[in-house]
């Protein structure tokens, strides 16, 4: 038994990948003068938001994650241990972000290791694409 093929006929060029076509990064308007953002991901299934830098969702594992925008605003956690040498401004902390994530900060406006636990502060910079943050307390009501 002799198996032949046809020629078929000839295939159109296929189309590059496009990973994110379905959910493309949309383009956020810049904001005010004098404001920083911060970009953030947001798990389509458990909705739970993680850094801009992960690949896969914290809680739940699944690749679906949708680029967001932070407003900028959240609570003083607590106090860390400074790790970092050279010319880096105040002690880190730990802030709490409104999107329901936490980041590592320096917080300007009080003495140094001396900002109270629970404190509103915005953030005023962010430097090296995210990795650098910066937060001013925020006035009192």
């Amino acid at each position: 038994m002799t198996l032949t093929l046809a020629p078929s006929a000839p295939h159109a060029p296929l189309a590059p990948f496009e990973p994110f076509a379905e959910h493309p990064f949309p383009a956020h308007p810049a904001g005010p003068a004098g404001e920083a953002e911060l970009d953030y991901r947001r798990c389509q299934w458990c909705h739970s938001a993680s850094a801009a830098s992960c690949l896969l969702c914290p809680v739940c594992g699944s690749a679906d994650l949708s680029p967001a925008r932070a407003c900028g605003q959240g609570t003083v956690q607590r106090l860390l241990r400074p790790t970092r040498r050279g010319p880096h401004l105040g002690r880190p902390y730990l802030i709490v972000l409104d999107e329901g994530f936490t980041v590592q900060a320096t917080v300007l406006g009080g003495l140094p290791g001396a900002v109270p636990i629970g404190a509103r502060v915005h953030l005023v910079t962010s430097e090296e694409g995210g990795r650098m943050l910066t937060f001013r307390l925020a006035p009192r009501p």
